[in-house]
């Protein structure tokens, strides 16, 4: 397998409806579309399917990106990138704060740190490998990906960060080694 056939694994294992990343948390309005009459003709529904889909990738994929780029800092060791896991992390936490000042449907918020914290889980549970399996060159580096998932999570667990989707998304795909072509416009 070659790197691309890897990260197209990697994005369909992401993209499988039994993992518990929250594919069903909320509708985006679809609901309310169907339920006030706005489904016949099909049409209706497909544009408001695209438009939905367009707005949500115009407003999420700048911070996906973001925060991959932020991530990737930690992973390249703070000797070669000149920035610690603490900075890293308010970084990642200002993003995350600038993203849900600018969600302002409190539903669309909800759903969206629920998602976040799931693939904050997922890459703890699913993604990250027992220290007793990793060789020494890829101990440093499993450990810096452990360090900035377990910091951040613990903040969206304190209440100190929101944890919202695009944020956890771009630091887990940054995690995961994706690059940010595939891992935003897939």
């Amino acid at each position: 397998m070659n790197a691309d056939d890897d990260e197209a694994y990697i994005l369909l294992l992401l993209s499988d409806g039994n993992l518990p990343t929250g594919s069903f948390v909320a509708s985006s309005g679809l609901e309310s579309h169907v339920k006030h009459g706005f489904s016949f003709p099909t049409q209706s529904t497909v544009a408001f399917l695209r438009d939905s889909l367009e707005t949500y990738a115009r407003s999420a994929l700048p911070f996906v990106s973001d925060a991959q780029r932020v991530a990737e800092q930690v992973y390249r060791g703070e000797s070669d990138a000149g920035v610690t896991l603490e900075e890293v992390v308010v970084n990642l936490t200002m993003l995350d704060e600038h993203y849900h000042a600018m969600t302002l449907n409190h539903v669309a918020k909800r759903a969206s740190q629920a998602q976040g914290v799931a693939l904050l889980t997922l890459y703890s549970k699913g993604f990250s490998r027992p220290k007793f399996i990793l060789n020494s060159s890829g101990q440093a580096r499993e450990a810096r990906l452990n360090a900035l998932m377990n910091a951040f999570k613990t903040l969206v667990r304190r209440g100190d960060a929101y944890g919202h989707l695009p944020i956890c998304w771009g630091v887990l795909t940054a995690a995961l080694g994706l690059s940010i072509g595939t891992s935003c416009f897939s």
